[in-house]
């Protein structure tokens, strides 16, 4: 399972689980995947960072994030 930051055409973000990215692409393709707050089916992949969590940090909570 792969899971997207996902972004519609009139910029509201969401996140949607696919089995793959061709899964991803597939429903794209078919106008399957709408965005839940406007409905548009026009949706992207949004920039996401990565979560790596090295051996040295696992099992320990991260600190919050400073505002």
């Amino acid at each position: 399972m792969i899971r997207y930051a996902l972004r519609c055409d009139r910029d509201h973000d969401f996140e949607s689980w696919f089995q793959s990215s061709s899964a991803y692409d597939s429903q794209v393709k078919r106008k399957l995947v709408t965005c839940p707050i406007c409905g548009s089916a026009k949706v992207e992949k949004a920039i996401m960072a990565p979560r790596i969590v090295g051996k040295k940090g696992r099992g320990r909570a991260s600190p919050p994030p400073e505002p």
